[in-house]
């Protein structure tokens, strides 16, 4: 038998064209493989994941949501579709950066070791086991005194003393005290002179308030910012002559509804130390006349100090002894962050007088607290 016949098959079986069929499709198959093993989209690999600070551009992206921490992932094959979850608690977001890194915005989840899993649809694509550790860590709080402005009359109302928001632990913002609903004022100053004036708001509406406010997670050290806005840091407004500066700040209290609020002075958010002062009051006799047992410190918060006894006037001295709650520092108790110890000034505040003194002696009621 001859190799090509006279019909041009190879040994009877297969043409010439056959057999250049077959050798192109044996050339081209590793074509293929090759283009696609080099256009294939690759599995999504997880090699680390690590808790990194939360900044404002995070905040933001969460839209309100309560954001805990992020999360850096970094693998390969990682794609901007994606989806994450803790366990089976979706997350907030997931944030591409490259195939070889992306952010996972994390909400409120239970303390624990729990796997974070990444999705394609309803597919998983990737897990990575034990990998996020969730510890229970009290949440950096501050007390702010001040004044809630510009409510309609319903919210100003509606506003109750224990209420918080969320209703859940830990609470961004919860009311301790409050004041009487009073017409709302808006406050404008004179820069040349120091002074200010208070104009009427129509149909607008304030309360006093003290509340218990959680910092916002990137505060950094050493200072408090609450809705992005610091009460630690930066420049604030100052009102009144330099021997009695009043410091005020407005922000957004995060709340079920807009909520707007002046503070006037920070504190710590554990409760304050009882203390009895004895302090000597310099002033005119008409001045000293006006002192009266149960004067109180213009002061919503509970530590406001509070006139228990006085002691005959003399000449242009008297002598009162005042009930007060004070917080302990390094440098020893303070009252309203003033230093108490004896010889240094004092101010009692009331709706009708400031009297000016110095502390002459000091006793914590009970130093175990």
């Amino acid at each position: 038998m001859t190799m090509i016949d006279d019909r041009g098959r190879l040994f009877g079986r297969l043409n010439l064209v056959d057999l250049a069929i077959v050798g192109l499709v044996l050339f081209l198959i590793p074509i293929a493989l090759a283009t696609f093993l080099l256009f294939r989209t690759p599995k999504p690999q997880i090699t680390s994941v690590a808790q990194v600070p939360v900044t404002r551009e995070e905040e933001r992206v969460a839209g309100g949501s309560s954001l805990s921490s992020k999360l850096k992932v970094r693998g390969s094959g990682l794609r901007p579709m994606l989806r994450a979850t803790i366990d089976d608690a979706p997350t907030i977001g997931f944030v591409f950066e490259t195939p070889n890194s992306a952010d996972v915005l994390v909400g409120r989840v239970p303390a624990g070791v729990h796997d974070l899993i990444l999705w394609d649809g309803v597919q998983e694509v990737a897990r990575a086991s034990k990998s996020v550790v969730i510890q229970t860590v009290p949440a950096p709080r501050i007390r702010a005194v001040g004044t809630l402005l510009d409510m309609d009359r319903k919210s100003a109302e509606s506003l109750r003393v224990g209420a918080r928001y969320p209703d859940v632990e830990p609470a961004l913002a919860e009311i301790i005290v409050l004041g009487p609903i009073q017409p709302s004022r808006h406050r404008m100053l004179d820069p040349l002179t120091g002074g200010y004036i208070d104009v009427p708001v129509a149909d607008h509406w304030e309360r006093g308030v003290v509340m218990m406010l959680r910092c916002d997670p990137d505060s950094g050290e050493g200072d408090c910012a609450v809705s992005g806005t610091s009460l630690t840091a930066g420049p604030r407004i100052t009102v009144g002559t330099p021997e009695a500066l009043t410091y005020a700040r407005a922000l957004t209290v995060p709340w079920s509804g807009p909520l707007r609020m002046m503070v006037d002075e920070i504190l710590p958010p554990t409760a304050p130390q009882p203390v009895i002062a004895r302090v000597r009051l310099i002033g005119s006799p008409d001045l000293l006349a006006l002192v009266a047992v149960r004067d109180r410190d213009a002061f919503l918060d509970e530590r406001a100090a509070i006139v228990t006894a006085t002691e005959p006037r003399q000449g242009d001295a008297m002598t009162v002894t005042l009930r007060l709650g004070a917080d302990r520092s390094r440098d020893g108790w303070r009252y309203r962050a003033r230093l108490l110890v004896p010889g240094a000034p004092f101010s009692l505040t009331t709706d009708r007088y400031v009297a000016n003194g110095s502390i002459l002696t000091v006793t914590v009621t009970d130093a175990s607290k």
